[in-house]
């Protein structure tokens, strides 16, 4: 394996094929499907994704892992099955496909998950850092429930499938990961508002929601932390 990788975002690359496998899995690619790939490194899904009657395209920014990746699959390119773009994930312009799969740094995963939820597909499957994941799916009342939380699940239903333990990576991160499945949801709100109005809440999560707003409803003596989604919705459509 060649141990030249990037530790810009702390990214960590998975050796376990198994693991690979359960996430393709997972995303049940359909004949014909346009799926995106984020951050394919080595190609260890990659592999795997092109056993399947799919449409491919796979985000990498490291030229490295492109070079890589066109000497190894370029039959698949020249079929125009597979399709490589060399670029910084975060910087591309939304676009559409039926599903999305990837192995994402840990340090930037709150903003690839949000970026995500940008595009429009049917679903998508990440694996990401186990407490990130804890956080997405959090139920009201508990720590780990936050801004990140709501703001992730008033758009997606969010579900952890898979927990995945450090020793399927190398380098041996510090902490496990989880394979997650995102599935967007409609909703009916504008979310950069909504979203100052929670960063206002949780940043004093554990006072009275009438000590930080002018509120003065039904939920005036609880704290945000302590509230679902669509009760926080109510609280902002009423302040």
């Amino acid at each position: 394996m060649n141990d030249n990788f990037s530790k810009k975002y702390g990214q960590v690359f998975l050796k376990d094929h198994n693991i690979a496998l359960k996430e393709v899995s997972f995303l049940s690619p359909e004949d014909n499907e346009c799926i995106l790939e984020i951050g394919p490194g080595h190609g260890i899904l990659t592999e795997q994704l092109l056993k399947y009657n799919i449409n491919l395209t796979v985000v990498e920014p490291d030229h490295r892992f492109v070079d890589q990746l066109n000497q190894s699959y370029s039959n698949f390119i020249k079929s125009g099955k597979l399709k490589i773009i060399k670029a910084d994930f975060l910087k591309l312009a939304p676009g559409k496909y039926d599903k999305i799969i990837g192995n994402i740094p840990y340090q930037i995963s709150s903003k690839i998950v949000f970026k995500i939820l940008d595009y429009d597909f049917k679903m998508a499957i990440l694996m990401v850092q186990k407490e990130f994941a804890q956080r997405l799916v959090a139920s009201p009342g508990t720590p780990d429930y936050s801004r990140l939380t709501v703001n992730s699940g008033i758009r997606s239903q969010i579900k952890i499938l898979y927990n995945v333990s450090r020793n399927s990576f190398y380098p041996v991160p510090n902490v496990d990961s989880s394979i997650i499945l995102i599935e967007k949801r409609e909703y009916n709100i504008d979310i950069k508002k909504f979203d100052l109005f929670l960063i206002k809440l949780f940043s004093m999560r554990r006072k009275k929601i009438s000590s930080i707003i002018d509120y003065h409803g039904i939920y005036s003596d609880k704290r945000p932390y302590e509230l679902t989604i669509d009760q926080l919705i109510e609280v902002y459509s009423q302040s």
